[in-house]
């Protein structure tokens, strides 16, 4: 998109000095604002919007298990957040090549070796599997109080940390967050935005694109 578009009508005023302003891709930016578009170039990707929410989430997470022999016993690693959460005896989704079927937590204990992961986590079978098969295990929890979350889809993670590009008047300004609890559609956040807060809900990938192009000339 950011060379199909015709040219913005925007005008760069005394207002605009030092900022950025790229009429091929109908973009301008502005330091401390971010990011404003053209109504044609927000239209063009698909920009939409949504008030941040408060709502309760229900934790689900997966992680890559496998047996080393034939068995009850799979093993995989885990994050020290993920770690956090489970507790030895819960009940694991496990599904493989040969169908689903259901687990218990039997083990969580911390590597000694970074480059490994934080955690090793082993799961019990409910049923023997074969040496050497890749399971994916699903980890569910119940819902807590409620809390501000946003779609997956807003979320913009780069090699600089994740953030959400926030409303600001007419321009998108990226900001950095911290996340915490995930299921498959939302995400909470735990610093950077409020309940209330307008943010981009699509076309995060595009906006950041977009922005790339007006400061760097396209490159990361």
């Amino acid at each position: 998109f950011l060379t199909s578009c015709g040219k913005s009508t925007a005008s760069i005023t005394a207002d605009d000095e030092g900022a950025g302003f790229s009429p091929e891709s109908g973009a301008q930016f502005r330091e401390g604002h971010g990011l404003s578009l053209t109504p044609l170039m927000s239209k063009a990707i698909g920009v939409q919007t949504a008030e941040v929410q408060e709502q309760k989430i229900a934790p689900v997470f997966t992680a890559a298990l496998q047996t080393m022999e034939r068995g009850t016993e799979a093993s995989g690693w885990i994050n020290e957040i993920q770690a956090a959460r489970v507790q030895l005896g819960m009940e694991v989704e496990l599904a493989h090549a040969g169908g689903q079927t259901k687990g218990r937590v039997i083990r969580r204990e911390k590597s000694p070796y970074v480059t490994l992961g934080d955690f090793e986590v082993t799961v019990q079978t409910a049923s023997p599997i074969d040496a050497g098969t890749a399971l994916m295990a699903t980890f569910r929890f119940p819902a807590g109080e409620a809390v501000p979350t946003v779609p997956k889809s807003a979320l913009l993670t780069t090699a600089e940390g994740i953030f959400i590009y926030a409303k600001n008047d007419q321009f998108f300004l990226r900001t950095p967050v911290k996340v915490g609890a995930r299921n498959n559609d939302l995400v909470e956040i735990t610093d950077g935005l409020y309940a209330g807060d307008e943010i981009v809900t699509s076309a995060v990938m595009s906006l950041w694109l977009a922005e790339l192009q007006v400061l760097r000339g396209g490159k990361s």
